[in-house]
């Protein structure tokens, strides 16, 4: 018997890579989702496949997948949800980056989906606007059919997020904080492409997280407090080695770093400019907002270090 296990931690970047891998190497995870079209039945053939393909416009679908049926290239155009807020017209902005893709010659027609827990389908409005839906239930009976351990674990996994959905709640969304993420997360792409940002465009962006190579070990950005925080989960009784971290690091450029404890965290702090959310985003100084960046990428830079430093250790 083999037991699989998996921590706490599952966001929809898992999910979303379950996905992408189960169409590409499973077809009859492709004809589970194609059966939910009018294009059931058919013979189909994968050409292409992306994660988080973005628009600087029109912001990003989660899973974009490209078929040939017949001769004719489709786009599947694909948002997956575990428990994250809906924003306001997001489908419409999945229907105008398809109608886009058709103009770029990328395929010839679309579809639409949401994949998503039945618990979150049911108890959001946004959700029902998705021409298909295909459930996180309906794919782990899918999984639970199959005999292979690949599949059981796909079917764990999916547990997992099921179990992890809640009701969405009435968040309320801030049209002016969302705004500024939008153009945040626009100006981040141009500009600093190598940054991971994990935020999603469907946030009221007070804060941005971007991912290092370190682990569990991220960054914050608190836009209005004028913090960018290398942040060291479950370290809060490892403090004082980070002040000895920040005591180097101010040594050696990163002159405004600090050590800072909350919760269950320890953190590797500069301060950088606050920013304005609530005045907008075409009001923010362009030299202090490349301040934020380049703290930003100087932390990333630093936390790829060591977890380069420990590769070539460890091996």
């Amino acid at each position: 018997m083999v037991l699989i296990e998996f921590n706490n931690t599952l966001c929809e970047r898992d999910i979303d890579l379950l996905f992408m891998e189960a169409v590409l190497t499973d077809p009859g995870f492709g004809v589970l989702l194609l059966n939910k079209t009018d294009l059931a039945g058919k013979p189909f053939q994968i050409v292409g496949a992306e994660l988080s393909k973005s628009d600087n416009d029109l912001g990003e679908s989660d899973i974009t997948i490209i078929l040939d049926v017949d001769n004719i290239r489709y786009g599947l155009l694909i948002e997956d949800k575990i428990d994250a807020i809906a924003m306001p017209k997001q489908h419409d902005r999945y229907i105008k980056r398809g109608k886009k893709g058709i103009k770029a010659g990328e395929y010839n027609d679309f579809r639409v989906f949401i994949f998503c827990p039945k618990k979150y389908y049911d108890n959001n409005d946004e959700a029902k606007l998705y021409e298909y839906c295909l459930t996180y239930e309906e794919c782990k009976e899918y999984f639970d059919s199959k005999a292979d351990l690949l599949s059981a674990f796909r079917s764990r996994q999916l547990e997992q997020a099921i179990t992890k959905a809640k009701k969405p709640q009435a968040i309320h969304v801030d049209e002016k904080a969302n705004a500024f993420l939008r153009q945040y997360i626009k100006y981040q792409k141009e500009h600093y492409p190598s940054l991971d940002l994990s935020t999603k465009e469907d946030k009221n962006g007070w804060w941005t997280d971007f991912r290092t190579e370190l682990g569990n070990v991220y960054i914050n950005h608190k836009i209005q407090e004028g913090f960018v925080d290398l942040n060291f989960p479950k370290a809060s009784d490892k403090i004082d080695r980070v002040k000895i971290i920040a005591e180097w690091v101010r040594l050696h450029k990163l002159t405004s770093a600090v050590a800072v404890k909350a919760n269950k965290f320890s953190m590797l702090r500069l301060h950088v400019p606050k920013l304005d959310i609530k005045k907008g985003f075409e009001f923010v100084d362009t030299d202090e907002l490349n301040q934020c960046f380049d703290a930003i990428k100087e932390l990333t830079d630093f936390a790829n270090i060591i977890e380069m430093t420990n590769s070539v250790l460890n091996s």
